[in-house]
């Protein structure tokens, strides 16, 4: 919503989204405010978005949506499964009628007997929606979101996964509501908007393009899209370069840590301290139960990458912590009493508390929750440790053929040594 002035007085606009506008059958939403003062005006249009405007555009976005769509849609497969010309044409006919119909009520509610006694420069409400009704039941037009649903459904990915790629999808959708809006210039532009207006990422965009071009490769598999010239083929945009991450000093560790601690934020201490002896990932240690806990190491398991899953001795600095986080749990696990998100993510909340936290202090995005365990791995480098044996303490992948393809892995008490060798200032 915005304020424009007109005449001296203050107006509230709101432009309909393109996808809702043969619904509502008009493309803003514009209401004098009646007042000269810019703050009342903000004042009354707050009201009049929350009263009347949000639960217009709900409303057309949940109920005649997909009404409309539906009937066109069950319209559209009858023409095609038509086993005659002639069955064919009447349906053809019945959606000509149908489409009339709509326009004489168009016209009736604005006045008119016919269309020729509408000016040339008159648009009458309904009238197009009408026309696009036609193009849509008969095929000329093909709602992008329509089978969103079905190709979601053939994916094997979790939860969250799907839901990126519907969010992604959703968006390009309300961009361009129907696929014969679609061409490769258009679609250039959009990405370019993306970057320039959102400030997204290369990386992010990259992964745009790669969930699009999949959904647009399952609608040529129904031949719903040209086999030929895909809209996403050689695209060029630039967006903003990703910040690289940067590790914490332990000086950083022991301050933030000492910050949670201040907060009275006990389980983000822990999360922290459980980060800076083991440099484990901060989903792996949110999943962490009781039953991980095997005496001497922590057994991490179904971590990010095969090579995550590893057992990580527990340093002579965190058997008290972890001792009292056992005695202290309600629910099993090791980190007890997190929230969980529709997703089951243990991690997200807190994350989150985290980033706040290391906002307050003055870091900047280089500095994440990962850059602990960058931290440790530099510590650990420092000190001397093997690359190998470091890439068995954090998870990573073996840096060297040999080791990657041929070792069991360093041994608990090789790890152990090397992990006793970390040291914060301070602690």
């Amino acid at each position: 919503m915005y304020l424009v002035k007109r005449h001296q007085k203050w107006w509230a606009m709101h432009d309909v989204p393109p996808r809702l506008r043969p619904i509502m059958g008009l493309k803003r939403l514009a209401k004098s405010l009646e007042t000269e003062d810019e703050r009342v005006a903000k004042r009354r249009a707050q009201l009049l978005w929350v009263h009347d405007w949000s639960k217009r555009v709900e409303e057309a976005k949940r109920g005649a949506p997909h009404i409309e769509e539906a009937e066109t849609a069950f319209l559209r497969r009858l023409l095609t499964q038509a086993d005659t010309e002639e069955e064919k044409q009447l349906l053809m006919d019945s959606i000509r009628d149908e489409t009339q119909e709509r326009i004489d009520r168009a016209l009736s509610r604005a006045g008119y007997k016919d269309e020729r006694e509408v000016p040339e420069d008159e648009e009458v409400p309904g009238v197009a929606e009408a026309e696009r009704f036609f193009k849509l039941a008969t095929g000329v037009l093909t709602p992008t979101l329509e089978h969103l649903d079905e190709w979601l459904a053939g994916l094997p990915n979790e939860a969250k996964t799907k839901d990126q790629k519907r969010s992604t999808v959703v968006k390009f959708g309300e961009a361009f509501p129907y696929l014969q809006d679609v061409n490769r210039k258009a679609v250039q532009r959009w990405f370019q908007r993306r970057a320039d207006e959102e400030g997204l990422t290369t990386k992010t965009l990259n992964r745009y393009l790669s969930e699009l071009r999949s959904y647009w490769a399952f609608l040529r598999s129904l031949e719903l899209v040209p086999e030929e010239g895909s809209p996403f083929e050689k695209l060029a945009y630039n967006g903003k370069k990703s910040g690289e991450r940067k590790p914490f000093s332990p000086e950083d560790v022991v301050k933030l840590l000492r910050a949670a601690e201040e907060k009275n934020d006990k389980s983000l201490a822990d999360l922290i301290t459980l980060a800076m002896w083991t440099g484990a990932r901060i989903e792996s240690l949110c999943k962490l139960r009781i039953g991980d806990l095997k005496g001497d190491h922590l057994r991490i398991e179904d971590d990010k990458t095969p090579a995550g899953n590893r057992d990580v001795p527990i340093h002579s600095r965190l058997k008290p912590i972890l001792k009292r986080l056992v005695k202290e749990s309600q629910d099993g696990f090791i980190l007890s009493g997190l929230s969980v998100n529709k997703y089951g993510d243990r991690s997200d909340a807190i994350g989150k508390r985290f980033g706040r936290l290391k906002a307050d202090l003055g870091f900047s995005e280089a500095h994440v929750f990962h850059s602990i365990r960058k931290t440790v791995t530099t510590l650990l480098e420092n000190a001397g440790v093997s690359e190998n044996v470091a890439a068995d303490i954090v998870g990573h992948e073996k840096p060297r053929i040999t080791y990657g393809l041929y070792s069991g892995g360093a041994s608990l008490e090789t790890k152990r040594k090397a992990l006793e060798k970390l040291a914060y200032p301070g602690l």
